[in-house]
């Protein structure tokens, strides 16, 4: 059974992949053609690998996955910054992913001992993002899908994400 802490921890982190999605969809179209844009378009194929996932999880915790007006705001107004600000932007995420990343451990281990699989993946997902990010700081924009690509084979097939039962099928 998932605790109160855990259901609020895992109903930011529900909001924080609906922000992702719609601010990183945006930016894959905006930067579409430029070397930036191959980060930006395996970033947004990480997040709708993991959007039957997440949905999953969430259904299984009683949960809904629809984005909230704040969430969309803040999604397009992050979108929107001028493409010069986007090394700025993007080491600004960097910094606060890391900063997320640790949180996500704490809510790990809150969560619920049957869902050991699915929260796994959730920290790891977020581990993917981070070397993504810090191989486009890095310029190494040509290996960034192969770090993604690498994440999607681990996950790709029925993973067992909880306890109790035949392997998930998310979606």
């Amino acid at each position: 059974m998932a605790s109160k802490a855990f259901i609020k921890g895992f109903r930011h982190e529900l909001a924080n992949r609906a922000f992702a999605f719609l601010a990183i969809e945006r930016m894959a179209e905006r930067f579409a053609g430029h070397e930036h844009g191959l980060f930006w378009k395996s970033y947004l194929d990480l997040e709708v690998f993991n959007g039957p996932r997440y949905a999953h999880a969430a259904r299984r915790w009683g949960l809904g996955t629809a984005p909230g007006l704040f969430t969309r705001l803040k999604a397009l107004a992050v979108s929107s910054l001028p493409a010069r600000l986007h090394g700025p932007l993007l080491r600004f995420i960097y910094r606060e992913t890391l900063k997320y990343l640790q949180w996500l451990k704490k809510l790990r281990r809150q969560g619920p001992a049957n869902a050991r699989g699915f929260l796994e993946y959730m920290v790891e997902q977020e581990e993917v993002q981070l070397e993504m990010m810090r191989l486009a700081l890095a310029g190494r924009y040509t290996e960034i899908a192969g770090c993604a690509d690498d994440f999607f084979l681990k996950y790709g097939s029925s993973v067992r994400f909880f306890d109790g039962g035949a392997a998930d099928r998310p979606g």
